[in-house]
């Protein structure tokens, strides 16, 4: 059962809209405070400081145990990053066990990064700027000033997505106590599948379409296309996953080695 004790014996303290709304302020600044070994850990971690402090007072113990598990490697989309700070304060506040809530954040932060981005950067990113630079290019100034109004509401919808998160943490502690197993299994298996049909985004691979077979002069590229298209790519991947799970290839090989390929088949003319 959750203490609603802090580690030093005091009273937890209880968090406002108003602390949650400074919260999603600071969390706009995510991005500011990077890192390459832990991405935006440094960033995440404080824009939660100051309402986990209100939580939990000058608790070292507390404090320091919070720091070390939200310190861990993070990257996802900025709005989810903002949703998933008000889902972890929520369940801070409610005493929850700090393992259960590192194994919810690492589970989740994956598949919230292919949500986000495809609500913000797939669809009201292009969808945004077509409109408006087909605006400015009808020499309307409503063109940038449209466009930097979407993106501003967009920044500012994180208050939203913070107390969203909040919310559904405090409704949700005692359900995602109980399924949590289910959850981060589920969560894992969504963002494999997200990553996965982002395959043919991120890879590009493909026969020259010069490389043909047969008096009819078709492509190679063609039979491929024809079996699955993007089949190249997503073999590509596998390739890579067998070298790294079953070989036990270093990094820096497999770098060097697909740098290599591709240079020689570009030199042939093969892509």
């Amino acid at each position: 059962m959750a203490s609603n004790l802090t580690k030093a014996g005091k009273p937890r303290g209880t968090l406002t809209k108003k602390d949650i709304n400074n919260m999603a302020m600071l969390s706009m600044l995510e991005q500011a405070s990077f890192s390459f070994e832990r991405m935006q850990a440094p960033g995440f971690t404080l824009g939660m400081l100051p309402a986990f402090k209100k939580i939990y007072g000058d608790s070292v113990e507390d404090t320091k145990e919070f720091m070390t598990y939200n310190m861990e490697f993070i990257n996802t989309e900025p709005h989810m990053a903002t949703f998933l700070m008000g889902l972890i304060l929520s369940m801070e506040e409610h005493g929850e066990d700090r393992k259960l809530i590192e194994g919810i954040r690492n589970g989740l932060f994956g598949p919230f990064a292919g949500l986000g981005d495809a609500i913000f950067w797939f669809t009201l990113l292009p969808i945004s700027a077509a409109i408006c630079c087909s605006l400015a290019q009808d020499g309307s100034v409503l063109g940038p000033i449209l466009y930097i109004a979407i993106w501003a509401v967009a920044a500012f919808s994180r208050i939203w997505f913070a107390q969203l998160g909040y919310s559904i943490g405090a409704k949700a502690v005692s359900k995602i106590s109980e399924q949590s197993k289910y959850l981060t299994k589920a969560a894992g298996i969504l963002g494999v599948m997200v990553v996965g049909g982002l395959i043919p985004s991120y890879i590009s691979l493909g026969f020259s379409e010069e490389l043909t077979y047969g008096l009819a002069g078709d492509t190679v590229q063609g039979i491929f296309d024809g079996v699955l298209p993007n089949l190249l790519p997503l073999c590509a991947v596998f390739v890579v996953y067998w070298l790294f799970s079953k070989k036990r290839a270093n990094v820096l090989a497999i770098i060097l080695g697909i740098i290599v390929i591709s240079i020689l088949l570009a030199f042939l003319g093969w892509m």
